[in-house]
C-alpha cells in the first residue's frame, strides 16, 4: 500500500511567458502538480523548454480567462485545486486620453475580471475540501499608479481591492488569499508583450510626444534597471509552503523603496522626480525626431 501524501495541485495562468512560465518550472521543482495554462497554446515551447532543463515536468492547457465556460471548464478539469496563482495580464501602454474604450475593456477582462471568474471557481472546490490558498498577482502599479499604463494600474488596484475583500470571507473556511505586488522585473510584459494603444502614435494628440517620451523612458532607464523575474516566481512558492502566508508581499527594491516613500508622505516628491525625467524624456525624443526629419529633407 502507498502511504505517499498526495501531492498538492497548483493552477497558475498566463505561463507562456514571465512570471507565470518561471512560476511553472518552481513549483514544479518543488514537486508540486502543476497545471500551468496559457491564452495561447502555440507559445508553450518556451514553457516546455524551460521545463526540460529543469529536469521536471507539468500539464499544460489552454485558458482565456476572459472565456466564462472555458474558465468553468478548467476548474472541473482539473479538481481539486489546492492552490491558485492568478497571473495571467496584459498591458496597453498609452494616456488615459489616448486608449480607446476597447482597450480599456480588454485590460480589465483579463487582469480583473478574469482573475475573479476563475477565483469564484476554484473557491468553490477549495470551500467543498475545507482548505486552499489563492495568489492574485498584481502589481507595485496598483498601489502607486503609473503614468501612461493608468487603466492597467487602475485594473491591479481592483485586484487588490479583490483579494484584500474576499480574504476574510473565505477565512471561515480555512482559505488564504494572498496578493503579491511586484514592482519593476525583466518579463516580456514591458518588452515585448507591452502592447501600445492604437492612439499611441497619434500626432493629433496633445499626448503625442508625452507618449513618445515615456516609451524612450522606459526603454532607456525603467527596463534595464528591471529585476530579475525569478526573484518573484521562488517568492510565490515561497508563499505557498508557508503555513500562515501575509496578506500581501511587495516585490522588489524598487517596490519596497517606493512603498516606504508613500508611507512617509514623499508622494509629491517622488511624482516630482518622475515629471522630471519625463519632460526630458520627451525633449530628447523631440530633437531626435526633429534631426531625423532633417535628415530625410536633405537626402
Amino acid at each position: 500500500m502507498d502511504n505517499k501524501p498526495k501531492r498538492k495541485r497548483v493552477l497558475i495562468t498566463g505561463c507562456s511567458s514571465g512570471f507565470g512560465l518561471l512560476t511553472a518550472v518552481e513549483a514544479a521543482k518543488a514537486d508540486y502538480d502543476c497545471i500551468a495554462t496559457m491564452r495561447n497554446i502555440a507559445k508553450a515551447d518556451y514553457l516546455r523548454s524551460a521545463l526540460e532543463q529543469a529536469n521536471v515536468t507539468a500539464t499544460i492547457d489552454r485558458l482565456d480567462v476572459t472565456d466564462t465556460e472555458a474558465v468553468r471548464t478548467i476548474a472541473a478539469k482539473y479538481a481539486h485545486v489546492d492552490i491558485l496563482v492568478n497571473n495571467a495580464g496584459i498591458l496597453i501602454m498609452g494616456s488615459a486620453m489616448n486608449i480607446t474604450e476597447d482597450e480599456m475593456r480588454k485590460i480589465f477582462e483579463t487582469n480583473y475580471f478574469g482573475a475573479v471568474a476563475l477565483t469564484r471557481a476554484v473557491a468553490e472546490q477549495m470551500i467543498e475540501t475545507g482548505a486552499g490558498l489563492i495568489i492574485n498577482v498584481a502589481s507595485l502599479a496598483g498601489i502607486i499608479g503609473h503614468p501612461f499604463n493608468s487603466v492597467y494600474a487602475a485594473s491591479k488596484h481592483a485586484l487588490i481591492g479583490f483579494s484584500r475583500s474576499i480574504r476574510l470571507e473565505l477565512k471561515p473556511f480555512n482559505i488564504n488569499v494572498v496578493s503579491v505586488e511586484p514592482g519593476y522585473h525583466k518579463t516580456e510584459i514591458i518588452r515585448a508583450n507591452a502592447n501600445l494603444s492604437d492612439n499611441f502614435y497619434d500626432s493629433q494628440s496633445p499626448m503625442f510626444e508625452y507618449n513618445r517620451g515615456f516609451l524612450k523612458l522606459m526603454l532607456d532607464e525603467i527596463v534595464p534597471r528591471a529585476a530579475d523575474a525569478v526573484a518573484v516566481a521562488k517568492k510565490i512558492v515561497e508563499i505557498i509552503e508557508v503555513e500562515k502566508p501575509k496578506p500581501h508581499y511587495i516585490i522588489g527594491k524598487d517596490a519596497r523603496l517606493l512603498t516606504i516613500a508613500r508611507w512617509l508622505g514623499l508622494t509629491s516628491f517622488i511624482e516630482k522626480m518622475m515629471y522630471k525625467y519625463l519632460i526630458k524624456s520627451t525633449r530628447r525624443e523631440n530633437k531626435r525626431a526633429q534631426a531625423k526629419k532633417e535628415a530625410r529633407k536633405k537626402s
